[in-house]
């Protein structure tokens, strides 16, 4: 049975989705972090050597569990443009690909924005953003030149990685996240969970209900920072209408949670060239900027009926196009022989 590892990283729950869809597959697969996140997505193995820990220390537990996995696993799938012994100095670099080479090893690769797209290009404007910007390009074409496969969750970084293809995120399990009707009253509760105020356009979202209010229309943001998942879970069962992000042209992984409730959702969507939007006019999010932002939540405040049509469409393509399963044989198809349906049930009931 092939055996899985996703490393060092994981940015939205997109790597234990996966992994927990390769399992149902009957494969076997587990994700190891460098150190657990404050969100509350699933992980195997914390190895507790982030930037939190002496870099002595880190490089020790790092090493050593890389020579537990050369022995355990048969394919290495690398999240956020990083791998487990990446080590720069003195401006030379060293990693563990040739190795894996060396002892045939498949390696997969999985880019989700920052990871790669230049500094220039993003609305993130956090100091240490604009320091590693310059590693990024140098780095990603290391990854890729070794990789198997080349993977990316957002359509705009084609541009970056020639060789690779986009994939939808895996980071909600249709069948863990059950629609439910959207809150009945008077006032109309708008979600908006950004980890950055500045990449997600989060001004905008805050004067578009403002000057909603200011109108007398009965609404009210809620501003969801910080919090586990479990929790954000709950504020969207409160919600009515999302706001993702407006200045990236795609939805990120709070968007498929919210869909995957039964919520309608607002976004930025490039759609101007083939490739912006894999989805076509399948994809039932509410195509938004900040210039018409205040005009589309309007609308959707007024009607109560397309709200509760978005929500159900969302619902749908979320089990079409995100399920963990379907996900995770694209990412596999043609690189990782998958068991037959039987095999599979067997070895998940056998764990």
């Amino acid at each position: 049975m092939t055996r899985i590892l996703h490393a060092p990283a994981d940015v939205g729950g997109h790597a234990f989705g996966l992994s927990r869809g390769e399992r149902e597959l009957g494969l076997r697969s587990d994700v190891a972090v460098f150190s657990s996140g404050p969100y509350g997505f699933g992980t195997d193995i914390d190895l507790r050597a982030g930037v939190n820990h002496a870099m002595p220390v880190r490089i020790a537990r790092r090493a050593a569990f890389m020579r537990q996995a050369l022995e355990r696993y048969d394919v290495f799938h690398f999240n956020f443009g990083q791998t487990l012994l990446t080590l720069r100095h003195f401006g030379l670099a060293f990693d563990e690909l040739p190795i894996l080479r060396r002892h045939g090893k498949k390696v997969i690769v999985t880019y989700q924005g920052c990871d790669v797209r230049p500094f220039g290009a993003c609305a993130c404007r956090n100091p240490r953003c604009v320091a590693e910007s310059p590693a990024r390009q140098p780095r990603a074409a290391r990854l890729t030149a070794f990789a198997d496969r080349v993977l990316y969750l957002n359509p705009d970084l084609r541009r970056w990685l020639p060789t690779g293809r986009f994939i939808p995120y895996a980071n909600v399990d249709p069948k863990e996240f059950a629609s439910e009707p959207l809150p009945r009253g008077d006032e109309i509760v708008v979600a908006h969970a950004p980890t950055d105020r500045d990449v997600k356009g989060t001004r905008h979202v805050v004067e578009a209900i403002e000057a909603l209010r200011a109108e007398g229309t009965p609404v009210r943001l809620d501003l969801i920072e910080g919090l586990p998942r479990e929790q954000v879970r709950r504020r969207l069962l409160a919600a009515s209408i999302v706001v993702d992000q407006l200045l990236m042209g795609w939805y990120g992984g709070f968007a498929v949670e919210a869909m995957s409730l039964g919520r309608p959702v607002i976004s930025s969507v490039r759609d101007e060239k083939p490739g912006d939007n894999p989805f076509g006019d399948e994809l039932p999010i509410v195509r938004s900027t900040p210039a018409t932002l205040l005009r589309d939540v309007r609308v959707l405040v007024e009607d109560a009926a397309l709200r509760r049509e978005l929500g159900a469409a969302g619902r749908r393509f979320v089990e079409r196009n995100h399920d963990p399963r379907s996900v995770a044989r694209q990412v596999l198809d043609g690189l990782v022989a998958i068991p037959d349906r039987r095999s599979a049930a067997a070895a998940a009931a056998a764990r």
